[in-house]
């Protein structure tokens, strides 16, 4: 669709200037983004930084949360079909469980898709039988994540002193997907995260430090913002760790976001106000023109 804008002031003004006119094309083409498969019980293939996570571990793909799971099921479609919460692969609820660590950390998250649909059935694929390469598609229910449930503490899930314990047993067999999105995240989400006793102190903690070079690490010191690469030793000082709410006491990882110098300025520019910092600020600021990022 064109859309026709003018700008009749403008055109004055560059009329009595002198100037020319100079039709601009910007010579990229917008994306048509059909989010109707992202509601079906196929779902779509994502790769993990399409994904937003947010607070609690819960998942969003162009702003709907969405839930995981691994369509290429490995199984024989009657080992499937005749019990899938035992023999399927199970789907996920947040995107921080145990099991998804341990997939990323082995490269192998990209088996995953992802779907906002809330029935609790998947579109999957299954082998013919289980030596067989042919393969089958099956529409099945699939049993939800424990190490999700755990996560969250969801119904008391947890561990005992024999391992995982019957509240999380329970909460499985029991899960309901609609039930789970209109009754615990919205409660979860919506519920103040502190009170006036156990709001943190506004003052920086003695894990500060752990956190915050684990998260410079886990981005390869590189700025989560403008991506600008600060690995280099002598450079390192000038990648920071920016606390959202503003209290240095509260240090969960959803709390931090590790920034360069420079856009850490974006957040209050008093932060560059002394000498060294505005030489550093300065320093990063060419350092991003040498990567080739827009200042």
């Amino acid at each position: 669709m064109k859309i026709n804008i003018n700008f009749p002031k403008l055109d004055k003004l560059v009329n009595k200037m002198g100037a020319e006119k100079i039709n601009w094309v910007s010579g990229t083409k917008s994306k048509k983004i059909d989010l109707s498969k992202l509601f079906t019980i196929e779902g779509l293939d994502v790769k993990f930084n399409e994904l937003q996570i947010k607070e609690h571990g819960f998942m969003y793909k162009d702003g709907q949360q969405v839930v995981l799971y691994i369509r290429d099921q490995w199984e024989s479609y009657d080992e499937i079909k005749r019990d899938p919460y035992k023999n399927g692969r199970k789907f996920h609820v947040i995107g921080n469980c145990k099991t998804i660590d341990q997939m990323r950390n082995s490269g192998r998250y990209d088996r995953y898709v992802v779907t906002a649909n809330q029935s609790g059935k998947f579109k999957i694929i299954a082998r013919e039988s289980k030596y067989s390469n042919k393969l089958k598609k099956l529409e099945t229910p699939l049993s939800v994540c424990l190490n999700c449930l755990i996560k969250l503490n969801y119904q008391g899930s947890g561990y005992s002193s024999r391992g995982i314990n019957n509240e999380a047993k329970l909460a499985r067999k029991n899960f309901n997907l609609k039930i789970f999105f209109k009754d615990f995240v919205q409660a979860l989400i919506n519920r103040p995260k502190y009170d006036e006793l156990s709001y943190p102190d506004p003052v920086y903690t003695a894990d500060y430090k752990i956190t915050q070079k684990k998260l410079k690490e886990a981005r390869n010191y590189c700025c989560s913002r403008c991506k600008v690469n600060l690995s280099q030793m002598n450079h390192r000082h000038m990648l920071h760790c920016h606390h959202k709410d503003g209290n240095p006491g509260n240090n969960s990882e959803f709390n931090l976001e590790i920034l360069c110098i420079c856009c850490h300025a974006e957040e209050g520019f008093h932060l560059i106000k002394p000498k060294h910092m505005r030489a550093q600020y300065d320093k990063c600021q060419n350092i991003k023109k040498e990567q080739g990022i827009k200042i």
